[in-house]
């Protein structure tokens, strides 16, 4: 009597929580939201970014990537 063995591929999707405070990864950091408008978000201050990752808008500080707010996208 022979024994079958099957296996399973498991496909592993990696969710980020991000929260105020941590910093952003720098390639997460490139895709600027200039039209912040367009999506309903309040005009960054000065030194401050939005940054599209996912379906999240993150508001970052320019130079040190720490996060200063989060919005979902509508």
């Amino acid at each position: 009597m022979q024994k079958h063995v099957v296996t399973k591929k498991i496909v592993v999707v990696k969710k980020h929580r991000w929260a105020r405070g941590h910093a952003l990864p720098s390639h997460y950091r490139r895709n600027y939201v200039t039209d912040y408008h367009r999506y309903h978000l309040r005009a960054p201050a000065p030194g401050q970014r939005w940054v599209r990752v996912d379906n999240q808008f993150i508001l970052i500080n320019g130079v040190s990537g720490l996060i200063a707010a989060l919005v979902a996208a509508r």
